[in-house]
């Protein structure tokens, strides 16, 4: 009796083990890596070098635990005039078009166009030379940047718009804003009044900044551009673009708001794209007279000269929109978290390439 007690005991101890470790065994679930969809780090790879370095990376970056993220805006081939298509070929990274190392180690990209299933923030101010000369083309301009402000926030962009009114100092604007605002501010006047007086909930903040944040000899595009750098409400993951309009030199002594100092405090985190209404050899330009598309050479951005009526002027026609319209979304997985590191882009083409380096905390 007492062996088929034991027997019994034994056999239940054996089914209650199994019960046991088989429930533990069924109840783990793998855990899925967030970050499968990102390729590994190549090795043996050799970014190629830019020799052309016609082309500037303009990027932000919007960390997300280990997973980077960068929102990189597109680029206009100089020699085509078509904006660059970027690959990241994962089977073969050195036939790639688009390199990101960190701290010196190359990167396994995921590229992702904007689509309006990858949507991607943009805040895009457009600088406006409200001086008399302009009144020529004054209406066809706001007309123009109406149809733009709609146009991309139908596209794959989240878009905010800001204005920026100048002569020799900010005589107007409006912070960032939807296209619809944007509208109403541009039709309140006609003329060289559509952007001049400030709008919006912070429009008395925006006069008082104003007027005590520079004055040029003359029409001054750059100290306009800096005026909203320094002032607008930017988001951090967004792009930074300015779209300058005016048809005089930039206007400075020299050394105070000229086309250095807006390279050196907007290169590399902003873009600045320049409409030029006027005969580009119409003046004497020198160190104080300066061109104001050079704004747009050092920051990557592009230009072009319209008639002195900007007649036809259509700014969805511009290389801007295509740069806007082909931004892309680079994501990577940071080697570590927790300190600042050196991440250089390098767009290597046939016909385009360029560098550019940030120190960036993740």
């Amino acid at each position: 009796m007492k062996k088929i007690t034991y027997i019994i005991l034994l056999m239940a101890l054996s089914i209650f083990l199994m019960f046991l470790y088989g429930g533990c065994d069924e109840a783990v679930t793998p855990v899925e890596d967030p970050n499968s969809d990102i390729p590994a780090d190549p090795s043996g790879i050799v970014v190629p070098t830019p020799t052309k370095n016609n082309v500037q990376p303009t990027a932000t970056f919007s960390p997300q635990g280990s997973r980077i993220k960068i929102n990189l805006q597109g680029l206009i081939d100089p020699t085509t005039n078509q904006p660059l298509v970027l690959k990241y070929d994962a089977n073969n990274p050195q036939n790639s078009n688009i390199f990101v190392d960190e701290d010196g180690k190359v990167k396994g990209l995921k590229v992702t166009k904007v689509s309006s299933g990858n949507i991607l923030k943009a805040d895009i101010v457009f600088v406006v030379d409200n001086s008399g000369s302009m009144g020529e083309e004054s209406d066809s301009v706001a007309a123009s940047i109406i149809e733009f402000a709609n146009f991309l926030q139908a596209s794959g962009l989240d878009a905010k718009f800001g204005i920026v009114g100048y002569s020799s100092s900010v005589r107007g604007g409006i912070n960032f804003t939807d296209a619809q605002s944007i509208s109403a501010y541009l039709n309140r006047d006609s003329g060289t009044g559509r952007t001049r007086g400030f709008a919006g909930t912070d429009s008395a903040s925006l006069f008082t900044r104003a007027s005590t944040f520079g004055n040029t000899p003359g029409e001054n595009g750059v100290l306009a551009a800096i005026f909203a750098d320094s002032v607008f409400n930017w988001r951090s993951d967004a792009q930074r673009v300015f779209i300058n309009f005016t048809d005089e030199p930039t206007q400075s002594d020299g050394s105070m708001w000229n086309n250095a100092m807006g390279c050196n405090l907007l290169g590399g985190k902003a873009t600045v794209h320049t409409v030029f209404s006027n005969d580009s050899t119409a003046y004497s330009w020198s160190s104080i007279d300066e061109r104001p598309w050079y704004l747009s050479l050092c920051t990557g951005g592009t230009y072009l000269f319209i008639p002195s009526d900007a007649t036809g002027l259509d700014l969805k026609n511009l290389p801007v929109a295509g740069a806007l319209s082909n931004s892309y979304l680079v994501e990577y997985i940071a080697g570590s978290t927790g300190i600042t590191h050196t991440v250089k882009l390098t767009i290597f083409t046939s016909t385009a390439d360029g560098s550019r380096s940030y120190e960036v905390s993740y």
